[in-house]
């Protein structure tokens, strides 16, 4: 072999073309797993996530913009019937430019579809489970059926025998809905009414961290040690399947879910200021932030809001 190229073995791992080499097959493989990860926000039903109806993209560049297009629709705060089947993809930049009330209709306006799909996917996962577990003899592994229990305990971390009662019990007790009242007061105190830097660059709207390599956003006051990183979504209906898949998997969130199974056994509906108090893991300030959500909901007339579901049909 003739030319310039030096023997593979005499080359130091020091050699600045290796560490060169490492550096660029790094940020490769960063960008392959950042990559990744918008796929898999945005294919949920690949992964065993509740796909939901399909909601019709809205898009807008002010927040002018945004609020006549939601006005245009109809579309009122609080609604006076079916939601339209919307989907706000990213906030306006300048949402801090409208008035407090506009801010907040502009808001919730655009948050509630995206809660009520993400309901309708899990109700209607919720339903298969049910029918599945409680007929009696389980599916064959390699059926439809099967196969689809298997991404269910996968997906919401409940490992052991499905023809156990308490695997059964757990698995229902995860695959359940969020009451919209407390995933929209949520939604607005982590993101600052949208206006957060995380929601503006990363449709980040529930502060949901992240410790993968490569991954999401610096916060600007991390403390010493630290090693999360804010999460980068590829729109905000990823970010708020993202959150409901949190409350309903994440070992922090048991509470929660005992309330939500407490209210569905005595035939009630799951309400977002009992579950709030499912959430002092949440954040660092525990009963304090339970307060601080209970009080937006109430502030808000969250708790008002009548059963709500997404038109039948997308404008």
């Amino acid at each position: 072999m003739t030319g310039n190229h030096p023997d593979a073995a005499t080359v130091s791992p020091l050699d600045p073309r290796v560490l060169t080499l490492a550096a660029t097959l790094a940020a490769m493989l960063a960008g392959m797993y950042a990559g990744w990860q918008a796929i898999r926000d945005l294919e949920p039903a690949r992964h065993g996530a509740a796909a939901g109806p399909a909601l019709t993209p809205i898009t807008a560049h002010s927040a002018e913009q945004l609020a006549d297009r939601l006005n245009a629709l109809g579309y009122d705060w609080p609604p006076g019937g079916p939601v339209p089947r919307i989907h706000v993809r990213a906030f306006p930049h300048d949402l801090d430019t409208l008035s407090v009330d506009r801010r907040k209709a502009v808001f919730f306006r655009s948050i509630l579809p995206l809660v009520l799909r993400e309901n309708a996917g899990l109700r209607q996962q919720r339903g298969r489970l049910q029918g599945l577990l409680g007929s009696g003899a389980l599916p064959p592994p390699d059926s439809p059926d099967g196969r689809f229990l298997q991404r269910m305990q996968e997906r919401f971390r409940v490992s052991g025998d499905p023809g156990d009662a308490e695997v059964r019990r757990r698995l229902l007790r995860r695959v359940d809905t969020v009451p919209p009242a407390l995933a929209l007061a949520q939604a607005a105190n982590e993101s600052g009414w949208g206006t957060s830097r995380f929601t503006r660059e990363g449709n980040n709207l529930f502060g949901e961290w992240t410790y993968q390599p490569g991954e999401g956003m610096m916060p600007a006051r991390r403390e010493e040690g630290a090693t999360h990183r804010v999460r980068v979504f590829a729109d905000l209906q990823a970010s708020v399947r993202g959150y409901m898949h949190n409350l309903n998997a994440g070992s922090a969130y048991a509470e929660l879910r005992r309330r939500r199974a407490r209210a569905r056994a005595q035939g009630g509906t799951p309400d977002g200021l009992d579950l709030a108090g499912g959430l002092l893991r949440y954040s660092e300030r525990g009963e304090a932030y339970v307060r601080e959500i209970r009080a937006m909901i109430r502030q808000n007339d969250l708790h008002r809001l009548p059963a709500l579901e997404l038109a039948d049909t997308r404008p």
